[in-house]
């Protein structure tokens, strides 16, 4: 196992240099959501009453004849919703696996590890909240779902803007998204969805926006057009969830589906750092 260490960092020398083109352009997008964040949580019951979105007690609009809003209600072991339960369970090996990968890399940028030991984090308290949530479906446990999975997009948008804007700006990245998106969750409580949704849909778009930047010197080379379409899958998925439960024969749901597929997101970022770990024990080959 390769030795843990850091790359040198200068933080004096980061603060004394100006902001660059990406780094101002990153700034006004954050503002832009923000202010939308702000406007929707504002106006959301005016919003709500227009679109006729008004959340029921379990956190969604839509609720199935057997009382919960998702498809997949059949109960093995005892568990309760047993499929959209278990499927969380993916999160659980994939957060460590991330850690573990994470440590054996030798030479990974500060702002990197740091971003990505938030989105391993958020993986396994995903695991734990989604679980809860699926297990009795209410505004508790939307909140704590919600909350896991803000930890995991902190580190994502941390993670795009590490690679492909700069160092600088990754903790500025991950702070702000983990912020607003842990006030998004608490807001489950009052009904209140627009600041988790400019969190959730507002963030892959800053993934997007950072993925057709050029990477930046030392970037761990994470293939984002891949953690995007994994992403884009896994919300098709949730979105088709009574759809695909029927496709299949009744056999599993769009949603639980969506649990596996978005654990996967996970693996770009994974792969990327066993290169990095590879290029580290070639590079200590070499030196002996």
């Amino acid at each position: 196992m390769s030795s843990l260490h850091v790359s040198p960092s200068t933080p004096s020398t980061h603060a004394a240099q100006p902001l660059s083109a990406a780094e101002r352009r990153l700034r006004a997008i954050g503002f832009a959501l923000a202010v939308l964040a702000l406007l929707g949580t504002v106006l959301g019951s005016d919003i709500a009453q227009l679109l006729q979105f008004q959340p029921n007690v379990h956190g969604h609009t839509h609720v199935h004849a057997h009382g919960h809003p998702f498809i997949d209600a059949r109960a093995f072991w005892g568990i309760p919703n047993a499929l959209d339960v278990l499927s969380n369970l993916i999160f659980l090996p994939m957060g460590l696996w991330g850690m573990v990968s994470l440590f054996q890399a030798p030479v990974v940028p500060r702002a990197t590890r740091q971003a990505a030991t938030v989105l391993f984090v958020g993986l396994l308290l995903t695991c734990a909240g989604s679980s809860f949530y699926h297990w009795a479906p209410s505004p508790l446990g939307l909140a704590l779902d919600r909350a896991g999975m803000a930890v995991a997009f902190a580190g994502v948008l941390g993670l795009a803007a590490a690679e492909r804007v700069s160092q600088r700006a990754a903790p500025w990245v991950w702070a702000g998204v983990l912020g607003a998106g842990l006030l998004g969750s608490a807001l489950a409580f009052a009904g209140a969805s627009a600041t988790w949704m400019v969190v959730q849909f507002g963030g892959m778009g800053v993934v997007l926006w950072a993925a057709a930047q050029r990477a930046q010197p030392g970037a761990l080379g994470i293939r984002w057009a891949l953690v995007i379409a994994i992403y884009a899958a896994a919300k098709l998925l949730e979105l088709g969830d009574a759809a695909v439960f029927h496709a299949t024969g009744d056999l599993v749901s769009g949603h639980s589906l969506k649990h596996l597929v978005a654990s996967l997101a996970a693996l770009p970022v994974i792969n990327a750092l066993r290169h990095n770990a590879q290029q580290g024990d070639v590079a200590a080959a070499k030196r002996a």
